[in-house]
């Protein structure tokens, strides 16, 4: 297994934990309203519950493949239309307004986690507000203020470990590739490789369009795991593909004729002008050659030049 998908497999097993731990968690509050015959809310506790468990087998289903938005947006969307109508309705509500920035901060990227919790948090203070008297509405709001300031801790730790293994295992979280500072590493080895063995190293590239920088967050993401998906594909067991910090793509193909090599330049460009949403944009797929005098520097910088379009 290789060291990104290592990474994957490890993020992926400790969120299906933490899911089957907070379904267990839920399902003893749906025990324990049941008990005291809150049958409404054992309801929601329980099917909250089997959502979480859903969702656990859905990650472990999408295995190493990017999984869908929708099921977080669902849950969070759930939970936070049960809380903010539902304490309209009955008090007890309101002890479901903690679990929604541990939730949120759990299923979501910190960045979107943060405008999220920010959202809601504005719309929770002016119900609360209108809703309950003075002791209790400071009661309630202190206790959300320390849920989110733990939530905000165990966000920031979790992006910082996050980072940390990064650099451990030189890989990309978005697209699970190779970066910047293992191509360095790795295409030194090739061009040793090449020049003892006197064999062919070629360099292939693909050059994200600087236009893409107006999108949104999330679109521009999906782009990058998209071209990643598809220059992964085009690739032979042997070759590697890596993400440079400027978000260009760079694939090492050692030992590979030329009309090789032109072959798999035709397949990635018909693959990304074939795609709908890029259809009014322009993706470069730029090759290079390795020569005997080249060092690695030399040699991106021949096949990055005039790169962005």
């Amino acid at each position: 297994m290789e060291k990104a998908q290592l990474h994957s497999w490890i993020v992926m097993q400790v969120k299906v934990l933490y899911c089957l731990l907070a379904a267990f968690g839920l399902s003893v509050i749906a025990v324990l309203d049941l008990w005291q015959d809150n049958t409404v809310f054992a309801a929601v506790a329980a099917g909250f519950a089997l959502l979480l468990i859903l969702y656990a087998a859905y990650l472990l289903w999408r295995r190493q493949r990017r999984p869908s938005p929708y099921p977080e947006w669902a849950l969070v969307g759930l939970l936070c239309v049960f809380t903010l109508f539902g304490m309209q309705q009955d008090t007890q509500v309101v002890h479901w307004i903690y679990f929604m920035p541990l939730f949120t901060y759990f299923l979501f990227p910190l960045h979107l986690a943060n405008i999220i919790i920010l959202l809601y948090t504005v719309v929770l203070i002016m119900t609360v507000l209108n809703e309950f008297d003075g002791y209790i509405r400071q009661q309630l709001l202190f206790s959300y203020a320390a849920c989110y300031a733990f939530s905000v801790i165990y966000a920031l730790v979790n992006e910082r470990n996050n980072r940390a293994m990064m650099k451990i295992i030189n890989t990309d979280p978005l697209t699970q590739v190779y970066n910047e500072g293992q191509f360095y590493l790795d295409v030194a080895k090739e061009m040793t490789r090449a020049d003892r063995q006197q064999s062919s190293l070629w360099l292939l590239a693909v050059s994200v369009p600087a236009a893409w920088e107006q999108l949104s967050v999330d679109e521009y993401e999906y782009r990058l795991a998209f071209i990643s998906s598809q220059l992964t594909a085009c690739l032979r067991a042997y070759d590697t593909c890596y993400r440079f910090d400027d978000d260009q793509f760079v694939a090492i193909l050692p030992q590979c004729s030329v009309d090789e090599v032109a072959l798999r330049q035709q397949q990635l460009e018909v693959t990304l002008a074939n795609q709908k949403s890029f259809a009014n944009d322009c993706i470069r797929v730029r090759v290079e050659r390795y020569r005997a005098d080249d060092d690695a520097q030399r040699l991106v910088r021949r096949l990055l030049e005039n790169a962005y379009v």
